[in-house]
């Protein structure tokens, strides 16, 4: 197995950071507060987003070791980056979920998950922690995968080295600074300062405005960890480049192992973690998944509905795939089967799924005949958007009303119907 090679330097940086008494920055008593708050009766979120709702923003994020200075009063949830972390951090560490059971959305407490955090050790929860957010959450919206991931490790590396203590190539490129921040977006910005990777001093509310920032400083943790989970990904052109770019005398440079093909399958956290965990003893276990969850068997009842007062309520067995949902929705609008289309719904992480007709090419998503129904942790009061034909590019609302675990025996039918389905082609 290929072994990440780690400086003198990094080495003494890691551990001084495993002797310290506490992980780097706040971020795991500002989760836990999260938590604790989420454990109640948890968080009213946005049926259409799971963001936060907006009234409970500044109370978020007054729970914060260190509140972000916020001069707007109805700021959204990206106006407030820290608390924008915690909830993307919520989501993949699938300790909190979407409950759709009332009218009003709630972002709960995963008990079964919670169960596993209260298992770990402070250095634990820490590096689970980091592991979401480099390894899923860097991911993005984007759906470019790992190369997304790579991307944004890039950039952080850049962005700290231009921070690093004693530097003022910051200060003499305004433009720079102005377009990595809009690379990162505040809410790299913000995770950083959690993680313990930048150490940031705010600048007073101004009324109207988001979250000023007066000074930033890179920490050694921050520098030590960005560069080589950075060399983890086994980058050449573009990261030699930069790397020549600057540091040009090449000091502290290593040269690492060519690694071998079946590795270059391997999640570049998990090549990290194998060089970093010789530092830190009491990191022995991490948060790891939910059990896996038998399918939902029964039947699922759909408004499907296209424009103002036209619907269909359709009823499927829950052993249907979403294929056989969208032949059923077809029909039910007598529109014909000859475009592609697309399913897309947040599940119950409020993680966008998109399920794709089998007749496209080259997706990264689940097909559409891949999934079941009851495999896909629909809820009442749930939304799916079905999408056909991307030129004239219709939009069904495909909302859950009911499952019925007592209709096992099921038959695709239309239960009823209101208004006149629109001509498919004008």
């Amino acid at each position: 197995m290929t072994t990440l090679s780690l400086t003198d330097a990094d080495r003494t940086v890691f551990a001084a950071v495993a002797a310290a008494p506490d992980s780097p920055g706040t971020i795991v008593r500002d989760f836990d507060a999260l938590l604790n708050y989420l454990s109640t009766d948890g968080i009213p979120v946005s049926p259409k987003t799971s963001e936060f709702a907006i009234a409970r923003l500044p109370e978020l994020n007054s729970l914060l070791t260190h509140p972000a200075p916020i001069g707007l009063s109805r700021g959204r949830q990206m106006s407030y980056p820290h608390v924008d972390g915690l909830h993307l951090l919520l989501r993949f560490s699938r300790l909190g979920k979407v409950d759709r059971s009332s009218t009003t959305p709630r972002m709960v407490l995963n008990t079964e998950m919670a169960a596993k955090w209260k298992l770990l050790s402070p250095t634990e929860r820490y590096f689970s922690l980091l592991e979401r957010w480099w390894s899923f959450a860097d991911f993005g919206p984007d759906r470019f995968g790992l190369a997304a991931a790579d991307r944004m490790a890039e950039y952080r590396c850049t962005f700290l080295k231009r921070h690093r203590p004693g530097s003022r190539a910051k200060e003499r490129d305004e433009k720079w600074q102005e377009a990595m921040l809009a690379l990162l977006g505040m809410k790299q910005i913000a995770m950083m300062q959690l993680f313990g990777l930048l150490d940031i001093v705010s600048d007073q509310a101004v009324s109207g405005k988001g979250w000023q920032i007066k000074r930033m400083v890179a920490t050694p943790w921050g520098l030590s960890a960005s560069a080589t989970y950075l060399r983890a990904f086994g980058y050449t052109s573009s990261t030699e480049l930069l790397e020549h770019l600057l540091n040009p005398s090449g000091e502290d440079s290593v040269e690492e192992e060519v690694p071998r093909e079946e590795e270059l399958d391997r999640p570049p956290f998990f090549t990290w973690a194998d060089a970093v965990i010789p530092f830190f003893p009491a990191w022995r276990s991490s948060l790891g998944e939910p059990e896996t969850v038998e399918p939902f068997r029964g039947s699922v009842t759909f408004k499907v509905s296209l424009g103002q007062g036209v619907w269909r309520r359709i009823v499927m067995p829950a052993e249907s795939d979403f294929a056989d949902l969208a032949e059923s929705i077809l029909d039910a609008f007598n529109f014909d089967h000859e475009h592609l289309y697309q399913f897309r719904y947040q599940d119950e992480y409020a993680t966008l799924r998109t399920l794709d007709d089998p007749s496209c090419s080259d997706v990264d998503d689940d097909y559409a005949d891949e999934v079941t129904l009851g495999e896909a942790g629909l809820s009442p009061r749930q939304l799916v958007e079905f999408r056909y034909d991307f030129g004239d590019d219709w939009r069904f609302n495909v909302l859950v009303e009911k499952l019925d675990v007592s209709e096992t025996g099921a038959k695709p039918a239309v239960l009823a119907k209101e208004g006149k389905a629109p001509p498919q082609y004008q």
